[in-house]
Order: C-alpha cells, then sequence, then structure tokens
C-alpha cells in the first residue's frame, strides 16, 4: 500500500528534476526575460498597502517575487486554463493545497496538511466566514470556509500565505488564503466579456452543466457636462486642484451562474468487529443521490479617485448555491451470519428496508466594504469598514424508512478484490425490488431544519510612513483591527405521522442499473408524493434546544512592524497583539435530558504574535527566503460551545468542551526561488510548524435513549493535547519552453509538490480502545499532494492535461487507530482547451474526471472500505467574448 500511494508523487520529482535541465538549457533567454520582468514592477515590495492578485499571469508571479513573505499567486489569466468549478478547485492547483471534495465537487481545502479549520480566509481583506458550522470535515470545528460558495467568474485572482506578516490576520497555522475580488481600480478602458456554456453528466443520465458569466466596467468622469471615459477617445487633461483626476470614476459589475444536476452511487458498510480482522458485514447500503445545484455570484466595486494620491471604494459580493437532493438507499441488515465451508463469503440472515431523503439547502456568503487610500507626502494611510455574513439555511430535510422482508437469506463475498464490488446474492428468492414488501416504519416522516447565521462587523486601518534609520527604503507600519463576530447555529426536527403507506403506492420502478449494473438500488420512493402528505399535516417548525449555540467573539487587534532592504538583504520584523473576548452559549440538560437551563461560557485571552522575515536576493530572479511567523487557530465553535449534536442518521452523539484552549503555532521556513520567463519559477523550499494545545476528538461508544434504535452509539467530544507537529518540503516548478522552435514553443509545464510528515497523539491509554497510546498524522495531513499539468499555448490555441493527487489523510476518528477513518488517495486527471477565434471571441471544450476516480473511505486499513462514491466524466463546451 504505501508503494502504491507514493509512485504518483515519485513520478512527479521525476519529472521536474528532468525539466529543470531544460530550463537550464534555455538559462540565457531566462535571464533576460526575468530581469525585464523585475524591473516592470512598479514600486518598493516595502511601500505596498495590500498585496492583490493581478489577472494577468505574468504580473501574478511579479507580485510573488516582490512580496516580502512567502506566498503564492495564480491568476485569473491561470485560473481560466482549468476546467475548474470554483474557487476551492482552483486553489487545489496551487502548491502547498490539498483538496477536499463532498458530492463531485471541490469544497474544503488543508494547507501544508493543516485542516482547514485551522486555516485563514479572507476575501480582499475582509475575512470569510463558515456558513454550516455542523458540515465542516476533519476535526468539525466549524470554521473552515466552504470555497465551493465562490465562483471563479468573482475573482481577480488567488493568494495563499505560507508566512505571515504582523499586518494579517493571526488566524491561519497552515497558512491563509486571500481571494482577491473583481476591482474597479486598475482599469483603462471599458470593458464587457462574458461566457456562456453548456455539457453533459454522464451519471444518471442527466443534463449537464450550464454557466453563464458576465462583467462590465470602466472608469469615467465629466467635462464641460459631458460624459467622458478613458480609452473612448481623448481622455482630457488633468485639471488643477484636489480633483484633479478627469476620469475620477470607475466601476466593475460581475455576476455568474452555475447549475448542474449531478448523479452518483455509493456502497458504505459496516463491520461487525470493527478494528479486527473479521471481514463480515453489520449491515451494507446501496445509496442513489441525485443532486441539483445551482451556484449564483454577482457583486461590484464602484471607485472615486479624485487625485493620484486618493482613492476610495464601495464594494459588494453576494455569492452561494442552493442545493436539492433526493436520495433513495437499500439497505440489508445482517444477523447470525456464517461463513460458506469454502470460505469464500459469508451467508446471513436480512432485514431489508428501502429509506429516502428529500433535502434543500442553501449556502450564502455576503461581504459589503468602505474604504479608502490616502497619500500624505511619503506616507500612506488606508482603511476599511466592513459588514460580512454567511448563512445556511436547511428549508426542508424529509426522510423515510419503509421496512421490508425480513429473515431474507443472502449470500455475499467481500473478500480480496471483492472489498469495493462485493458479490451480494439473494438466496431464498425474495424479490427485495417489489414494492408491495416494503411498508413506512411507524407511518411517520421525519422533517430536520437548520438555520445559522455567522456575522461580522469589522474596522480596520493602516499607517506606512518611511523612518530612514538605515537608508531611504526602510518603512515602519502600524495598524489596528476590531472584528465583532456572533454566530449562531438553530436546529429544528419533527415527526410527522401521516399514517400507514405501502411503498407500492408511493414508488417508481426499481433502479436495477445501479453501480454500472452491478446491483440493484430497490424501489424508487417517490419523494415528492412522500413529501406532499407531510406537508399535508406539517405544523409549525419544532425547535431543538440541545442542537442550538450562539457564540461571540469580539477580536481587537494591533500590530507594528519594520521593513528595510540593505543591498540584497530585506527585512521584516514585527509584532501583532490579539486580545480575544468571546463566549460560548448553549442549552444546559440534565441525565434524563430535560432542559435545566442556558449556559454562558465566557473566554478571554490576549495573544502576542512576533515574526522575522529574511530574504537575500543572488540576482534579481533568485531568492533565498528564510523566515519565522506565528499563528492562532480558535477553538471550533462546534467544539467550544457546550451543545449536544445527536446525528441520528449515523448514530453519534457528539458534545462540546467548553474548557478547550486555542491552539498557537510557531512556524519557521526556508525556500529559494528562481523566476524564470512569461510567469515561470522553479522553487523548493522546506517548512517545520510546532503546535501548542492542539484540539483532537474523543471517542467511546455505548447506548443512549435518544437514540434508542441503535445498538452502539458512538460519542464524541474535545480536548488539547500539549504538542503537535507538521514538517515538510514543497516545490513548484513552471516553465513555457518558448526557446524551442516553432511550433513547439507553445509547449510547457506546471506542476509542485508537497511532501508532509505530521504527528499527533490521537489517542492517550485511558481513551484508545487498545489500552495505550496511539500516535499518527493530524487529521486532514496528506503525506504527498502534487499536480502535474503539460501545456500548449501559442497561435491562438490553448490545450493542458493536468493531473492532480492526494494521498490518504485522516478523516475522523474511531476509537483506536484500527478503527479510524480514512479519506483514501485520490489522483484525477481534467483536459481543458480553447481556441482564440479573434480578439474578441474563443471558444473552448473541457472534460473533468476523466479517470473516474471515485472519493472512497476506509476503516484503518485499506482493504476494509466503507464508502465510495463513482462521479463520472463531465463534459462542457462554450464560448467566451469580450469587447
Amino acid at each position: 500500500m504505501p508503494d502504491r500511494q507514493y509512485r504518483p508523487a515519485w513520478g512527479l520529482r521525476a519529472l521536474i528534476a528532468t525539466a529543470s535541465l531544460l530550463a537550464l538549457a534555455q538559462g540565457a533567454h531566462a535571464e533576460a526575460a526575468a530581469a525585464a520582468a523585475a524591473s516592470d514592477a512598479a514600486g518598493d515590495p516595502v511601500s505596498e498597502v495590500v498585496v492583490t492578485a493581478p489577472r494577468q499571469e505574468v504580473k501574478a508571479r511579479v507580485v510573488q517575487l516582490q512580496a516580502p513573505n512567502l506566498i503564492s499567486v495564480q491568476s485569473a489569466e491561470t485560473i481560466a486554463k482549468y476546467p475548474d468549478f470554483n474557487a476551492a478547485e482552483s486553489l487545489g492547483r496551487m502548491p502547498g493545497i490539498s483538496l477536499s471534495t463532498d458530492t463531485g465537487e471541490g469544497r474544503f481545502i488543508n494547507i501544508r496538511g493543516i485542516d482547514g479549520n485551522l486555516d485563514g480566509a479572507t476575501f480582499g481583506g475582509v475575512p470569510l466566514l463558515n456558513t454550516n458550522p455542523g458540515g465542516t470535515y476533519f476535526s468539525g470545528g466549524g470554521r473552515a470556509v466552504e470555497f465551493d460558495t465562490i465562483p471563479d467568474g468573482a475573482i481577480d485572482g488567488l493568494i495563499v500565505t505560507y508566512t505571515g506578516l504582523p499586518d494579517h490576520e493571526a488566524e491561519g497555522l497552515g497558512g491563509s488564503v486571500d481571494l482577491t475580488p473583481r476591482t474597479a481600480a486598475n482599469i483603462t478602458k471599458p470593458f464587457i466579456e462574458g461566457e456562456a456554456g453548456t455539457g453533459y453528466e454522464p451519471a444518471h443520465g442527466h443534463d449537464g452543466p450550464t454557466s453563464f458569466d458576465l462583467a462590465v466596467g470602466a472608469r469615467f468622469g465629466f467635462d464641460n457636462g459631458h460624459l467622458v471615459a478613458d480609452g473612448m477617445g481623448e481622455t482630457p487633461a488633468p485639471r488643477a486642484g484636489f480633483f484633479s483626476n478627469p476620469t475620477p470614476f470607475s466601476f466593475v459589475l460581475t455576476g455568474s451562474t452555475r447549475a448542474d444536476r449531478r448523479g452518483f452511487d455509493d456502497i458504505e458498510e459496516d463491520y461487525n468487529n470493527p478494528g479486527t480482522s473479521d471481514r463480515s458485514y453489520q449491515d451494507i447500503q446501496f445509496r442513489r443521490y441525485d443532486y441539483h445545484r445551482v451556484r449564483v455570484g454577482y457583486g461590484g466595486e464602484f471607485d472615486f479617485t479624485p487625485n493620484e494620491d486618493h482613492t476610495y471604494y464601495l464594494r459588494a459580493n453576494v455569492a452561494g448555491y442552493t442545493e436539492s437532493v433526493k436520495k433513495n438507499r437499500l439497505t440489508f441488515d445482517f444477523s447470525n451470519y456464517t461463513q460458506t465451508p469454502d470460505g469464500s463469503g459469508f451467508d446471513s440472515p436480512a432485514d431489508v428496508s428501502v429509506k429516502s431523503t428529500d433535502e434543500r439547502e442553501t449556502h450564502r456568503n455576503q461581504i459589503f466594504v468602505v474604504g479608502g487610500r490616502d497619500e500624505f507626502g511619503a506616507a500612506l494611510l488606508d482603511y476599511r469598514a466592513s459588514y460580512s455574513t454567511a448563512t445556511y439555511d436547511q428549508q426542508r430535510n424529509y426522510g423515510t424508512t419503509f421496512t421490508g422482508p425480513s429473515n431474507v437469506l443472502v449470500y455475499y463475498n467481500n473478500s480480496g478484490n471483492n472489498g469495493d464490488f462485493p458479490q451480494v446474492k439473494v438466496l431464498d428468492g425474495t424479490n427485495v425490488n417489489n414494492a408491495s414488501l416494503y411498508n413506512l416504519k411507524k407511518g411517520t416522516v421525519s422533517n430536520g431544519q437548520e438555520h445559522d447565521r455567522d456575522e461580522e462587523y469589522a474596522y480596520a486601518a493602516n499607517l506606512l510612513f518611511p523612518v530612514h534609520l538605515i537608508n531611504d527604503s526602510d518603512r515602519i507600519k502600524v495598524g489596528f483591527e476590531v472584528r465583532l463576530r456572533t454566530k449562531t447555529q438553530n436546529v429544528y426536527s419533527e415527526s410527522l405521522k401521516i399514517g400507514a403507506l405501502n411503498l407500492a403506492d408511493a414508488s417508481s420502478a426499481a433502479i436495477t442499473d445501479f453501480y454500472d449494473h452491478g446491483y440493484s438500488n430497490g424501489p424508487n420512493v417517490n419523494t415528492d408524493a412522500v413529501t406532499a402528505l407531510a406537508r399535508a399535516i406539517e405544523g409549525p417548525d419544532v425547535f431543538d434546544p440541545s442542537g442550538y449555540f450562539k457564540a461571540r467573539e469580539y477580536i481587537y487587534a494591533g500590530y507594528a512592524q519594520y521593513a528595510a532592504t540593505v543591498g540584497k538583504f530585506g527585512l521584516l520584523a514585527g509584532v501583532r497583539v490579539e486580545s480575544t473576548h468571546a463566549s460560548y452559549g448553549n442549552y444546559v440538560f440534565d441525565g434524563d435530558g430535560n432542559q435545566t437551563g442556558f449556559s454562558n461560557n465566557p473566554k478571554n485571552y490576549t495573544n502576542v504574535f512576533p515574526t522575522v522575515q529574511l530574504r537575500y536576493d543572488f540576482t534579481p530572479k533568485l531568492v533565498l527566503r528564510a523566515t519565522y511567523s506565528t499563528g492562532i487557530a480558535r477553538p471550533g465553535f462546534n467544539q467550544v460551545a457546550g451543545a449536544v449534536t445527536v446525528d441520528t442518521s449515523n448514530g453519534i452523539i457528539t458534545t462540546g468542551n467548553p474548557n478547550l484552549k486555542p491552539t498557537t503555532g510557531n512556524n519557521f521556513d526556508l525556500d529559494l526561488e528562481y523566476y524564470l520567463p512569461e510567469g515561470g519559477i522553479v522553487q523548493i523550499g522546506a517548512f517545520d510548524k510546532e503546535f501548542t494545545n492542539y484540539v483532537v476528538t474523543r471517542v467511546s461508544y455505548g447506548t443512549d435513549p435518544r437514540l434508542p434504535d441503535v445498538s452502539v452509539v458512538k460519542f464524541q467530544t474535545f480536548a488539547n493535547v500539549a504538542s503537535a507537529y507538521a514538517r515538510g518540503i514543497e516545490a513548484a516548478y513552471h516553465q513555457k519552453f518558448a526557446g524551442l522552435p516553432k511550433p513547439l514553443d507553445g509547449l510547457g509545464i506546471e506542476s509542485n509538490v508537497t511532501l508532509v510528515d505530521s504527528r499527533i497523539q490521537e489517542y492517550d491509554a485511558a481513551t484508545s480502545s487498545t489500552g495505550h497510546a496511539e500516535y499518527g498524522l493530524l487529521p486532514g495531513t496528506s503525506r504527498v499532494t502534487a499536480n502535474l499539468a503539460g501545456f500548449y499555448e501559442a497561435y491562438g490555441i490553448e490545450a493542458r492535461l493536468s493531473g492532480q493527487y492526494v494521498s490518504a489523510e485522516l478523516f475522523s476518528l474511531g476509537g483506536s487507530k484500527a478503527t479510524d477513518t480514512i479519506q483514501d488517495n485520490r489522483l484525477t486527471l481534467d483536459f481543458a482547451s480553447s481556441y482564440k477565434i479573434n480578439g474578441n471571441w474563443t471558444v473552448y471544450f473541457n472534460a473533468k474526471n476523466l479517470t473516474n476516480a471515485p472519493l472512497r473511505f476506509y476503516m484503518g486499513n485499506s482493504s476494509f472500505p466503507i464508502q465510495r462514491e463513482f462521479y463520472d466524466v463531465t463534459y462542457e463546451a462554450g464560448v467566451k467574448a469580450r469587447f
């Protein structure tokens, strides 16, 4: 198994080494071009107030070169060269980022092996909030940002910060991400650009995705009562006085929508004796999903620049999606199994049931910002006030269970290669596809709703000024920030008694082509009919106080940093102080589950975050960086609140721990960067992250009256462990081989690889089911994350074949390492192409997930799979226009 996991990464490293020889062969060409790129960069790197990602690939690389700290920048131009659905998938192409998927799309990201709940995220410098605290992966911290809510059309680019500065948020143990919104600041002429596309998704025979994007912008003013615009005729000469700019106004408006109807199949199972060599099933579930997701993003920015020293802006962005899903599940619950005489499988009686789900939910992020930037001589002042919200609304979640025939004799073989595709056969002639054999359990339909809201008011100001302590390059920057955040989770549940119902009266024909004709999914519940029956008797929503929490986090921050350049040496050093005043409230219950009151748990603490960032420029294109930085990850909202969450579907009860401490980190980085022409780079670095008070999940098993139908209930809570670490090596190589003879001069390669080793005490002797302490990787750590793309860009043609590999990672703790849930390694292959017809029109064709890579989970050992979803290929084609 280890060899199979590492082979793709070693192959990538060999390819990088080979391609580096080609880079050296073009050394003279690279030297001249890189020097030119450096000279084109405007201004001193320490004079920038805010680092943003430009839309152009070459300019984005210059921003990375000039940065005083270690960052990676991805421009909108580069993002468009991949067939990615959202910002999460675009981030997954960048060094050090591992992508976590759900329902066939990227959703969360981990940075350098660190769980997304512990990383930072901003949108134009404003903290980006989590929509659904109960939906995050790994530690379940409820802080990870769902980047799938953000369409790529809403951003100018992406910046991943690996070593934070004092003027950055301290949140982010692995690093932080900034999504740079479409800006009006740099518009030089009016433009209209749009895109329209459609496609095909073969799974379940659904229509493919449809997408539409539109962006418009211009810079304008008024001259003698007439409207004038930059780039349209002759712009009037500058005027005298404060309003000297003849075109002081600029705007950009964006809108995008994407709709798809992805369908996929999933097999899941539970084992009788998890953590042992016993392969017998407790149950096996054949699950069919049909999703309909509509993602929408819109926004804009309005800038007022009266003169070259002052600019003011107003920005608003809204993004999110509404998703409906219908699920159908055929389940065999086994008992009293016996192994067949030849040892090939098991014979076992089973109770058969069919379950259905009809669910609809909406995720939405909104950010509103007003700010400005003023130059007073050599001093720069910038400031902003913002309001942001993240909401999750589950409008419905109707669920049914239809009990079917019992004591059905079933044979199954899940040994060897049959583990992922077990042989399952009914031996006694029972037709499990006969809908008339199933009746609605207790005549009831369940329904759940949830309404979560995360909102924050924030205010920040920064002042940058020269001090001339060493030379004319040194600067001091000081500033403050206030963040006032409130987050609530409201859960509602009810049981609707609609009376006796035979499945034959509320179903369609059985799905017999499940898993590519390998199995049956049983009778297909008509969820629309069942939902209509439930709504006819539905009353007011029933509030569930056990799932409620209200968190308030007020953070007051101030910082000072000093930056200077002496010859080839660069230095940035400073300190940030953050004072956190928080409270986490939840309802309290006695041992019988009766509500006895409300607890409001206050948490106040202050942290100091020093940093030293050094760089040495051997040449204008060869840079060495050595850094020390610090960061924090506050406990997850669900972790630190004392609220109790009951997961009836999976038999899990989770209780928060109000005594949790925040996790802090000390980070050490050493990085060497060699910049190539046309946005290329050869880069290698090493990092060491040392953590204190890392939060882990503690697991135990038993029974609970709140889950009377679950024989073994999984109880989860949270605790701090004294120390943990993540260490690794990172490399990137990107080059277009422009020195090759035509027509080969369009060939190129873009690649990166990150190797991570991390360690944490998963279980102490008292909590491990083995009776002794056990250690392992941090949740979310993939030992190997790699991207490799070969491309051709010349003569109007762009074509790119890209592979992405993420090795196995710890998804959740199970009580011992033998019962931990592991998300398996995943290798995907995508193809993107376009042809530029002329200066205005481009057509494109993309094919995503050519390998049909599954989302696969296993328990402890890869030979014990517990979930695998196949999404098939997605094909898209369309047209882009710019005027």
